[in-house]
């Protein structure tokens, strides 16, 4: 219905007039049900002070979506300046996990060349290796970071993935606001006229409906915020890897 809704409130000019009469699938009573928990306990009005008071039930809702417009809007700002520092991240992770990649290949193919040969030292990278033992500590220690850099990277993406998500549902809701703030004075209209509105108790519901969305999306919008900073933390990414087995560092090295 809501979507349905909005696309109607983009595309027909004459309805913003009108306000939101005709717009209603649902009886006035069903609707009224659904939501009269949300008038009576998060916005302060019951079902009956709502029918009896259209005008006063109007300018509430029109403050509440006042002020979740601006909530919103710090949101998606918010959610934006962490979505560029883990763009950016894994940017950078990537860069690492390419450098360690190319030295691992470069490592193997050095220490291959060398495998006949234990006690000679090996140039590698600007470094001089007494042995070939001491060669392939180094080597596995470049391995090890490998699997920690995979899995900070595939950390960093989820969450890259994860704000992308929200950042758009936010934007949507933003929309959502926008429009129904459009409608009401056109509403309020109708009603200071004193003509009668049979659909009032079911698009006092939609907008409802609204609220409740957009307050939902900003919790979830703080909570994730909250959990990337906690994971982006080089603190928190690089604590406590899993480390590469013996036998995967053995299969790298010979296969």
């Amino acid at each position: 219905m809501l979507i349905k809704t909005l696309a109607i409130l983009t595309t027909t000019s004459a309805l913003t007039a009108a306000g939101y009469a005709g717009l209603t699938v649902v009886s006035p009573t069903t609707a009224s049900t659904i939501e009269s928990f949300v008038r009576d306990r998060a916005l302060g009005w019951s079902e009956s002070a709502c029918l009896g008071n259209a005008e006063g039930c109007l300018n509430n809702r029109y403050e509440k979506l006042s002020q979740l417009e601006r909530s919103i809007g710090q949101s998606i700002e918010a959610v934006r300046v962490e979505f560029n520092s883990v763009t950016s991240l894994v940017s950078d992770q990537e860069l690492l996990a390419g450098k360690n990649t190319a030295f691992l290949e470069q490592g193997r193919a050095a220490y291959r060349d060398k495998a006949g040969f234990p006690d000679q030292s090996i140039i590698f990278a600007g470094k001089t290796y007494p042995s070939l033992d001491i060669f392939r500590s180094q080597l596995e220690l470049l391995f090890q970071e490998k699997t920690a850099l995979e899995q900070s990277l595939a950390s960093a993406r989820e969450l890259r993935r994860k704000l992308k998500e929200r950042l758009e549902a936010l934007m949507i809701q933003a929309g959502q606001i926008s429009l129904a703030k459009r409608m009401v004075p056109g509403q309020l209209q109708l009603v200071r006229a004193n003509q009668v509105l049979s659909d009032f108790g079911a698009n006092v519901a939609m907008i409802d409906g609204i609220i409740r969305g957009s307050e939902a999306g900003i919790n979830q919008s703080e909570q994730l915020i909250r959990t990337t900073r906690d994971l982006a933390a080089p603190s928190k990414s690089t604590a406590n890897p899993s480390r590469a087995t013996a036998e995967a560092f053995q299969n790298f090295l010979h296969n």
